[in-house]
């Protein structure tokens, strides 16, 4: 399993780590299924002129496709935790459908 992480905000190092860690936690139990996992970090500016930062996680599943998750909030850290719970439940039901039924 290949982890890309693109930061393009404050604290990379620290956000990068942190990302990192939580999707091995996450994925540990299927790591022999998702074939490369994507992040992009970063911040935007809502309408009201908030700052808040999104994360992105795009997961490469073997024969399972493509999946991809984003989060926005005030936190990037709980937006990463977010979006990585996530992708790691989509993850699970998109190989499940995708595996074959036994008989």
């Amino acid at each position: 399993m290949e982890i890309r992480v693109h930061v393009a905000c404050a604290h990379a190092a620290a956000l990068a780590d942190h990302a990192r860690r939580r999707l091995l936690y996450v994925l540990r139990p299927r790591q022999h299924q998702v074939e490369s996992v994507e992040v992009r970090l970063g911040d935007t500016r809502s309408r009201h002129g908030q700052q808040e930062g999104y994360c992105r996680v795009q997961l490469r599943l073997v024969h399972a496709g493509v999946t991809s998750v984003v989060d926005v909030g005030k936190d990037l850290y709980d937006a990463i935790d977010r979006a990585v719970d996530r992708a790691g439940r989509l993850a699970v039901e998109h190989l499940r459908v995708a595996q074959p039924a036994v008989a």
